[in-house]
C-alpha cells in the first residue's frame, strides 16, 4: 500500500539522516522514478525532505522536523522494543516486520532503553527449526499459501497435513499456528515443536472469519474434551498454585491445604500433567480419573520394579 511506504519511507530518512533514492528504490523495491514521486507526495504534504547533490548526497529531514509520539509512552516502548529484538531473530528479512521496527526505533530512539528487559520467546530443542518455520509460515500467510506438513498428535500419531494458515500464536510458552486444517475440515491450533518437513504449497483462497469466531471455535473445542478435575495440594506447594493455576480456581482448606477445582482436556497428557506434581497432589474428583491414576502409577512402577 503507498500510504505504508510513504509513512516508512519518511521514518527511514528521518532515522539515517541522509537516504539515496537508489537505497529507497532497493529497500522497497520499487523504481526511482516512483521513489521520485514518493518524495513529491511527502512534500505536498507538508512535510519538508529537502536533496543535496553529489557524494555522499541525498534525501534528508530538514531540521527542527519531528515524527511525535502518536501512541506509546516511553515504558511501553522499551517493552515493545524488547520483544521487538527477539522477533526480529526469528522472522529474519520480512519487510512488513523490519518496517514496522523501524517506525517504532525512529519515534522513540533517545528514550528506548532495551537493556532492562530480557524476552526470549524460542524454544531450546528446536531453534534452528523454529526461525526457519516462522519464516515461512509468515510468507505463507502473508501471499495466501497453503502450509504442508507432518504433524504429531497428542496420542503420538503422525500424519500428513494440508492447511491454510490464519496467524501465528505465542501462549503458555509454546509458539502455535492457527490455520484450517484441510484433513479434519475445521481450524486446529498446530503446535510448532510437534511439525516437521514443513512446505509451502499452491495459493488459495482466503475464508473470510473473525478473530471472535476463531476465538469461539476453539473455546467450544475446549469445553467438549475436557471434564472437571478436583485436585488436593499440600501446604508445601500451596504458595506456588498461582504459576499453574487461576487464582479464581485456588481454595485454602480448614486442615491448611489447597484444593483446585478446573477444567482440564480428558486425554493421556493430564495424568502425565498430574503426575508431575508427584506426591504433593492428589486427585480427588472424579473417581474414574483417580482409578485410571492408580493403574497409571502401577504401570510405571512396573517399568522400574526388577
Amino acid at each position: 500500500m503507498r500510504v505504508d511506504r510513504l509513512l516508512s519511507m519518511l521514518l527511514m530518512i528521518s532515522k539515517k539522516g541522509m537516504v539515496t533514492g537508489k537505497e529507497l528504490a532497493e529497500h522497497f523495491e520499487v523504481s526511482l522514478r516512483t521513489i521520485y514521486r514518493d518524495i513529491e507526495k511527502l512534500g505536498e504534504a507538508g512535510i519538508p525532505i529537502a536533496s543535496m547533490g553529489g557524494k555522499g548526497g541525498g534525501f534528508y529531514v530538514m531540521e527542527n522536523y519531528n515524527v511525535d509520539n502518536l501512541f506509546l509512552k516511553k515504558d511501553e516502548a522499551s517493552t515493545f522494543m524488547a520483544i521487538m529484538n527477539n522477533l526480529s531473530f526469528l522472522f529474519g528479512k520480512s519487510t512488513n516486520f523490519n518496517d514496522m521496527v523501524l517506525k517504532i526505533e525512529n519515534t522513540y530512539r533517545r528514550e528506548i532503553n532495551t537493556d532492562k528487559l530480557s524476552i526470549n520467546m524460542s524454544h531450546f530443542s528446536m531453534e534452528n527449526e523454529l526461525k526457519e518455520y516462522l519464516f515461512l509460515m509468515n510468507n505463507a500467510i502473508e501471499e495466501n499459501k497453503l502450509l504442508v506438513f507432518d504433524y504429531s498428535n497428542r496420542r503420538m500419531d503422525y500424519s500428513e497435513r494440508i492447511v491454510e494458515p490464519v496467524q501465528i500464536t505465542f501462549s503458555t510458552g509454546q509458539w502455535y499456528l492457527v490455520a484450517f486444517c484441510r484433513y479434519r475440515s475445521d481450524y486446529r491450533r498446530f503446535k510448532l515443536v510437534r511439525i516437521s518437513h514443513l512446505k509451502m504449497g499452491d495459493g488459495f483462497e482466503k475464508r473470510d472469519i473473525s478473530k471472535e469466531e476463531l476465538e469461539k471455535i476453539f473455546e467450544e473445542s475446549y469445553h467438549r474434551r475436557s471434564i472437571q478435575v478436583t485436585l488436593k495440594f499440600t501446604n508445601r506447594m500451596g504458595e506456588q498454585l498461582t504459576e499453574y493455576f487461576q487464582k479464581e480456581n485456588i481454595q485454602k482448606t480448614e486442615d491448611n491445604e489447597y484444593v483446585v477445582i478446573d477444567h482440564f482436556p480428558y486425554e493421556d497428557g493430564l495424568l502425565k500433567y498430574i503426575l508431575s506434581f508427584g506426591k504433593e497432589c492428589e486427585i480427588v474428583e472424579p473417581r474414574y480419573l483417580r482409578d485410571e491414576f492408580k493403574e497409571y502409577i502401577k504401570e510405571l512402577w512396573l517399568t522400574y520394579h526388577d
